[in-house]
């Protein structure tokens, strides 16, 4: 039996999904941020600044003269500091800059001199350049490897205006790498997260079978695997397997002691209808040796059980014609069946199976004797041999007594007996026996109600695989 047949219906595979799509959002965002920073955005906004000033001081100067580009820039270079709120800005702090030279030397501005270019850089939208600006007051000098910077002659004198892109670059770089990284890294999360669902449901479906398998065949020796430490379903392995083994020890307990019971008993019970054949009073010694053969009969049972169960031996085992058993089976009943007058019909097909022929034959002549037991007069009984590519499968089909849809289920518990079949002779084994003969052959045994439709009966069904 495997837990989880549909992958897609799994809790694991739904995390797994969840998310995946967890990721995938957050890819399209990364992506969509990559994006912004690789399109050169904010670099054009600088570059849009720069363009906007110059433009604003020619505009001044045409209009007004050089005074009133003079008094601008001091004005603004004067703001600019009072809003950083540090008079003499740092070369640190010192991003955009203007100057008003004349014959070589700075009469306006935030530099001591004029820009010095070392390398222009033509780019696409706007050219770039690499250039050493002096701070006034100072002989420091900075080198601006990536510059936005624009120059305009106005009449004896020259405006620069620009901005250094240093930073921007920086951050497109350090957005493009950390972008890669986190979409790399989310990408190993999705394909982590299917293996670890697949990995759970392969654990699940494992300890599924085996616990099946368990169910199965009645074998309380079989363990679940475990190959790892790191998880908490093997975890879950190791302690279901000294459930198993207290289980199993357990169990050999009782049926130790059931069996030296059975076996203890039934020699003395021997000794004593051997006694009790001795009684002169006819009636008197046919209801005691009745009784204790009956006693006999049981305990053989439960030591028959008991062997079948535990020892699993299958020495008697081989191609055996299925047909042929039934048939003896059916012939044996035959004349009780006529004397109770109940009718009696077949339907079987000629198959053969790897079967303990003995064995099967009991199992079938057990079902078959219950079925005309607890059949009315004028009743039914059938018996059906039927076979599939993949299943063999009998079936004694009955319309006496039956019983209750609710005592099905207990059907092959040892000594149970349905309320309905209390007042016939008998132990509670047989179907027990029935069930232990149809295990060894790895089969299964249903349970049906009413198969004839008669309002009452029961169908005993066998199912053996090819």
């Amino acid at each position: 039996m495997i837990a989880i047949r549909d992958f897609t219906r799994s809790s694991s595979f739904r995390v797994g999904v969840l998310l995946t799509t967890l990721a995938c959002i957050a890819i399209v965002l990364i992506v969509y941020f990559w994006r912004l920073t690789s399109s050169d955005l904010f670099i054009s906004e600088s570059n849009a600044a720069v363009n906007a000033k110059a433009n604003a001081l020619v505009t001044l100067y045409e209009n007004l003269g050089i005074d009133a580009v003079k008094s601008a820039i001091a004005k603004d270079t004067n703001q600019s500091s009072l809003s950083a709120k540090n008079p003499s800005p740092s070369f640190e702090h010192l991003r955009s800059f203007v100057a008003l030279s004349k014959d070589e030397q700075v009469v306006a501005g935030n530099l001591a001199s004029i820009p010095l270019v070392l390398e222009r850089h033509k780019g696409v939208n706007f050219d770039t350049a690499e250039i050493v600006i002096t701070r006034p007051n100072s002989s420091s000098r900075k080198t601006l490897r990536q510059a936005l910077m624009r120059e305009d002659v106005l009449g004896n004198y020259t405006l620069y205006v620009g901005r250094g892109i240093d930073d921007l670059y920086s951050a497109q770089w350090f957005g493009k790498t950390f972008s890669w990284i986190i979409v790399v890294l989310l990408c190993t999360l999705s394909i982590l997260s299917f293996a670890i669902a697949v990995y759970v449901v392969n654990r699940i479906n494992r300890m599924s079978q085996t616990a099946d398998k368990i169910i199965k065949t009645g074998s309380l020796e079989e363990r679940l695997e475990i190959d790892s430490n790191w998880d908490d379903l093997s975890s879950l392995s190791f302690v279901f397997n000294q459930m198993l083994d207290t289980i199993e020890s357990s169990v050999n307990n009782i049926k130790s002691v059931t069996d030296s019971i059975a076996h203890d008993l039934r020699t003395p019970l021997s000794r004593l209808r051997n006694t009790l054949e001795r009684i002169e009073d006819d009636q008197l010694r046919e209801d005691t040796t009745q009784e204790a053969d009956n006693l006999l009969n049981m305990f053989n049972s439960l030591l028959r059980i008991s062997g079948l169960e535990t020892t699993n031996k299958k020495e008697g085992f081989c191609n055996t014609d299925a047909r042929a058993i039934v048939e003896d089976v059916v012939d044996l009943y035959h004349p009780l069946a006529e004397e109770r007058n109940i009718k009696l019909s077949s339907q079987l097909e000629n198959v053969t199976m790897l079967a303990d022929p003995n064995l099967l034959f009991q199992a079938v002549a057990n079902v078959l004797d219950n079925a005309i037991k607890y059949s009315s007069k004028d009743s039914m009984v059938t018996v059906q041999l039927t076979s599939t590519s993949r299943h063999i499968v009998i079936a004694v089909n009955d319309a006496g007594i039956g019983v209750g849809e609710h005592d099905i289920v207990n059907l092959e518990r040892r000594f149970y007996r349905a309320d309905g079949s209390r007042s016939s002779k008998g132990n509670g084994l047989g179907l027990s026996l029935v069930s232990a003969i149809v295990k060894l052959h790895d089969g299964k045994t249903w349970f049906v109600h009413d198969p004839l439709m008669k309002g009452h009966g029961l169908g005993v069904v066998f199912c053996f695989p090819r």
